[in-house]
């Protein structure tokens, strides 16, 4: 985690790292975009090298 981000949290000072890091990690998480990432088809392309 950036520190600068952690220095730029509202209240940071008031809470201790591991929940501005935690409230940070949550804000930033793209959520959806995962989800419709992992619903899409798989496919593995192997390349026989001799």
């Amino acid at each position: 985690m950036d520190e600068k981000a952690l220095a730029g949290l509202k209240f940071s000072e008031a809470l201790p790292r591991h929940l501005a890091v935690a409230t940070l990690t949550t804000r930033l998480a793209d959520i959806e975009g995962a989800l419709h990432t992992m619903e899409e088809p798989l496919r593995f392309n192997v390349v026989e090298r001799k």
